[in-house]
């Protein structure tokens, strides 16, 4: 079944959203639905090649901004480019939503449409990151979710492992709570809350988990509130962009400099293949009844290739099915803790 793509959403739309479906179909014989002004998409589909029976376009009048207050879209904006992805996943039609436009909207719109798993309180934004040990380890949440309870860090957990299980064949996925100390009976009485949870159930829970241990990799799934996850999330990219403005401006320094680096190209390749969002591509909304990617707004066309394959991976691996199981396994520890 074809993915739905916003091409409307994002810094660089139609453009990048376009070109990234369409890698998607050459290079992934991916289908794709096209979502936006269809006059827009075609004027932009005749820069490409393509097999035209991959490619459908479903067009919308509407387009949600960036920094478009969100209940104002959701009240007038209902034939939107991403209210339609929605839409069209609901009524199964397409098995999953890619867009890189307001990751604010995709939550509550996705919300609004294809409700929560039950059991699931709210969704979260999950968020694969590098770590020296070459995994990837996935952040919960990672800016959808504020102010959150121990239950609410607790289901995350949850998805977390069903993604690391079903999506990168991690058979037993070690769980952290990022915390400010490692030791148990640290943070704050949510903090303290959340961790009784996690070490009485069944999950791997291995214990709290500070900041700076975070890319040591001895975690595969870090649990924690969305506020804190957003900062830490937007602290790494931070320091990876001074690190590279600290090397590019030392390599400039001296002959000598300069050619260390030319030696050092293979290990700089390296280093950005490791670290670029390109290759983690986009966000997964866990905790929907469905499947929906946020990609970041500036996301080249790498990078939405990688979000569409991912919502193609989601699919065909039934994650979501997989994470109705694994809240069933639960289901009378979750009830508990709700009542």
């Amino acid at each position: 079944m074809a993915i739905a793509v916003d091409v409307m959403g994002g810094d660089l739309y139609p453009q990048n959203p376009i070109h990234g479906a369409i890698k998607a179909v050459n290079e992934k014989n991916i289908d794709v639905v096209l979502v936006g002004d269809e006059s827009c998409i075609k004027k932009e589909l005749d820069r490409h090649s393509f097999d035209s029976k991959k490619v459908e376009i479903v067009h919308a009048t509407q387009v949600i901004a960036m920094d478009e207050p969100i209940a104002s879209a959701m009240r007038s904006k209902r034939d939107s480019s991403m209210r339609v992805c929605f839409n069209l996943h609901k009524k199964k039609e397409v098995s999953g939503v890619v867009s890189a436009g307001s990751s604010g909207a995709m939550l509550a719109i996705g919300r609004f449409v294809l409700k929560t798993i039950p059991g699931i309180d709210r969704p979260c934004i999950s968020a694969l990151l590098p770590s020296i040990k070459d995994k990837k380890v996935l952040l919960v949440d990672a800016g959808a979710n504020m102010d959150c309870s121990p239950q609410n860090l607790f289901q995350f957990a949850i998805l977390g492992d069903v993604y690391m299980r079903h999506i990168l064949s991690v058979e037993n996925p070690a769980i952290g709570l990022l915390n400010i100390g490692s030791e148990e009976g640290k943070g704050d009485e949510r903090s303290k809350h959340a961790y009784s949870l996690l070490k009485d159930s069944s999950l791997n829970f291995t214990g709290n988990i500070e900041g700076k241990d975070f890319f040591k990799g001895n975690s595969d799934v870090v649990v924690t509130d969305g506020f804190a996850g957003n900062v830490l999330l937007k602290s790494v990219q931070g320091a990876a962009s001074y690190i590279k403005a600290v090397l590019e401006e030392e390599i400039k320094r001296s002959k000598r400099s300069l050619l260390g680096a030319l030696l050092m190209k293979p290990a700089f390749r390296g280093l950005k293949k490791r670290s670029d969002y390109a290759e983690f591509g986009g966000a997964p909304l866990l905790g929907l009844r469905g499947n929906a990617i946020v990609c970041h707004g500036g996301s080249n066309p790498e990078a939405l290739l990688f979000g569409i394959n991912f919502a193609h991976w989601a699919a065909e691996a039934h994650l979501v099915e997989r994470m109705e199981e694994k809240i069933l396994e639960f289901q009378d520890t979750l009830s508990r803790i709700q009542g």
